[in-house]
């Protein structure tokens, strides 16, 4: 439509905004909350679009994504399927960045409806199989690894370098 480029200068502006140090995106994002119930969905799907990109560009550790979830799971049943559609790309997202917190967290408290829920599921098991999950997705409080493919690899790495180290004694 005709305020397209409009759209995505004003999403360039912000995000240049944040590179430059001139707003945190925690910042950012409080004061854009209100976009998530804006009156038009082209303000909705924009301002999910504009999360998007910063959860790509400054990492999930950059704002609280927890708050904004409730906001992601209402438009799920938003009206526009083009809100819909975006709704679910950035909860995968979101799901790309912070792993299994978001799967547990909208099971147990976001009421997501019914009929998109185990679509959702899906796609993030397909994310994990496919290895498509950042570090900050495998890892919880402490640091400690969450996914258990990585865990694996850690513990076989061990086992070969103790079972090496063994061998190398042996040969002595």
């Amino acid at each position: 439509d005709s305020k397209e480029m409009v759209r995505e200068k004003a999403q360039l502006l912000l995000l240049k905004m944040m590179e430059r140090d001139v707003i945190t995106p925690q910042t950012l994002f409080e004061k854009l909350t209100p976009a998530f119930s804006h009156k038009n969905g082209k303000i909705r799907e924009e301002v999910m679009n504009c999360l998007q990109t910063t959860l790509t560009e400054h990492g999930a550790q950059s704002l609280s994504v927890s708050r904004l979830v409730p906001c992601l799971v209402k438009l799920l049943s938003d009206p526009m399927s083009s809100v819909r559609d975006t709704a679910f790309s950035t909860l995968v997202e979101v799901y790309r960045h912070v792993g299994d917190r978001l799967r547990i967290d909208l099971q147990k408290k976001q009421g997501v409806p019914a009929s998109k829920l185990p679509a959702l599921m899906q796609r993030f098991d397909d994310m994990r199989a496919a290895d498509d999950l950042l570090p900050s997705a495998l890892l919880v409080d402490g640091g400690r690894l969450l996914h258990a493919r990585h865990l694996c690899c850690i513990v076989q790495a061990s086992l070969a370098r103790g079972c090496l180290e063994l061998f190398m004694v042996n040969i002595k």
